[in-house]
């Protein structure tokens, strides 16, 4: 029994010594290698070398493009193939092969092991300076940036100030190198305060500012035009051409009032109406009295007046009619639409500047139309189409009356006036009375001088052709019975569109 138990027991620690040498020579084995179960960057580097196991990462490592976005949302990309982009795991993998305790292999061979390595990025400086030089925010140099005012269309004088949100070039390149470095596909330098400066500012870049100022003051004069449906704003497009400017000065110093011209020889100068100053001087371009007051010109202001009220004054203009045949053309003349009082414009624009009123205005008219607008003619009109010798008449955009009509002779030279009229008369049982001819009618309706609708009992057919060689003197021929249903319907100031 005893000789049993000695055998078992040489058995035994003869299997702890083979395990323990076993043990020991993989311990030594993994001395210059990594161990059982490491991973890195979803590789399973175990029994390579650092060297063995940077060569791996380095190989499958795919450099990635980056967006870089500026303070205006301009987006520029630095192509990594542009520069040349490379990656080291070397550093990063030895730094983890240090940590590496190899006696404990058999831990890892159970557990396994995913080392967090980056690597070392490494880029063409002189390509990557070469591409970040070129992006347009570094356009504008330093030197060449100031405060100047302009004139733009539509919106009237505006400072436009460079000098502030100036890029940083060495700081923006610094942030795309830490970008590239990191991986990071986008970088936005709005995010980064450090990529942006304001400069210091010259006194000539303070006096223009100031001078904006004043500037601004007269352009925001606070008056809102309404027109029907719109409503215009007399802001810094308005104002504009009225603001005196070294150019404009030495014609209109010598400016004298004049009876037909409103406005002539008389300027706005610090809130008061007067005369041109007898001493001014140009501060950043602009005309100003002793006490530094931008000048205004007054007849400036009366052709914005005019220039305004015409483009809602709209008798005698184009308008774009959508014909019962479905078709949209566009009408010219005629005495119908709205016709704006210009002249008393002018005093109340005037008036509201010197004491700085502020509101919303609707227009002095001399002639009114159905709407206010630009599309004046509204849902209630008589529509004649000469080409179809027919005419329609509408409610509130309903169709009440439709018939073939006779208009004016066009062999004889008296053909039916086009445009857009309006119904300024109403008579029953007249004389038509004209060169040569005389003629009794019921129902008479004058929309032009001596043309209007009426009746026509001497015929006997309206429409088709007979306007072309047997047609009126230039009026619009209605069957009796129509034009009597018509005589009731229109009013004074209904719309008849002639086309």
């Amino acid at each position: 029994m005893k000789t049993i138990i000695k055998w078992s027991s040489g058995i035994l620690i003869g299997i702890v010594i083979v395990a323990a040498a076993i043990y020991m020579a993989l311990a030594v084995y993994y001395h210059d290698r990594f161990a059982f179960g490491t991973w890195a960057q979803g590789h399973y580097i175990t029994g390579l070398s650092v060297s063995k196991a940077a060569e791996l990462l380095n190989s499958e490592y795919e450099p990635c493009d980056i967006t870089v976005t500026d303070l205006e949302g301009q987006k520029y990309i630095v192509r990594a193939s542009d520069i040349d982009i490379k990656a080291d795991y070397t550093k990063s993998l030895q730094a983890a092969f240090d940590n590496q305790n190899v006696i404990s292999w058999i831990y890892h061979l159970v557990n396994g092991k995913e080392l967090v390595v980056a690597a070392d990025i490494t880029f063409d400086k002189e390509k990557l300076q070469n591409i970040v030089s070129s992006w347009s925010m570094f356009d504008l140099k330093e030197e060449d940036r100031t405060i100047e005012i302009v004139n733009i269309v539509d919106e009237g004088y505006q400072l436009i100030d460079t000098t502030g949100d100036v890029p940083v070039y060495d700081e923006i390149l610094k942030q795309v190198e830490i970008a590239l470095r990191s991986g990071s596909s986008d970088l936005d330098l709005g995010f980064l305060d450090t990529c942006y400066k304001d400069l210091e500012l010259t006194d000539e870049m303070k006096s223009v500012r100031k001078t904006f100022e004043k500037i601004s003051k007269i352009q925001d004069i606070g008056i809102v035009y309404k027109f029907g449906d719109d409503e215009i704003e007399l802001s810094g497009s308005f104002m504009s051409s009225a603001i005196v400017t070294e150019d404009m000065a030495p014609d209109l110093k010598s400016q004298k009032p004049k009876k037909n011209q409103p406005g002539s020889g008389n300027f706005i100068v610090g809130g008061k109406e007067t005369s041109f100053p007898k001493e001014y001087y140009i501060e950043n371009g602009f005309a100003v009295d002793n006490a530094g007051n931008i000048i205004v010109s007054e007849s400036a202001l009366y052709e914005g007046v005019q220039e305004l009220c015409g483009q809602y004054s709209t008798v005698g203009g184009s308008r774009s009619f959508y014909t019962s045949r479905g078709k949209t053309i566009t009408i010219d003349g005629g005495t119908y639409g709205n016709k704006i009082d210009s002249n008393t414009e002018f005093e109340y624009l005037i008036s509201s500047i010197i004491k700085g009123t502020k509101e919303t205005h609707e227009p002095t008219y001399e002639q009114v139309a159905a709407s206010k607008g630009s599309d004046d003619i509204g849902n209630t009109y008589v529509e004649i189409s000469i080409e179809d010798q027919h005419l329609y008449y509408y409610k509130d955009g309903i169709l009440m009356l439709s018939c073939d009509i006779v208009t004016g002779n066009v062999a004889r030279g008296r053909d039916t006036p086009t445009g857009v009229f309006y119904v300024y008369g109403k008579a029953r049982n007249r004389y038509l009375r004209g060169r040569g001819y005389v003629s009794f009618v019921k129902f008479w309706m004058p929309v032009y001088k001596g043309v209007g609708m009426h009746d026509a009992s001497w015929r006997d057919e309206f429409g088709g052709d007979i306007y072309q060689n047997e047609g009126s003197h230039g009026c619009i021929n209605l069957p009796t019975d129509k034009a009597e249903e018509l005589y009731g319907y229109v009013e004074i100031g209904t719309p008849v569109v002639i086309y």
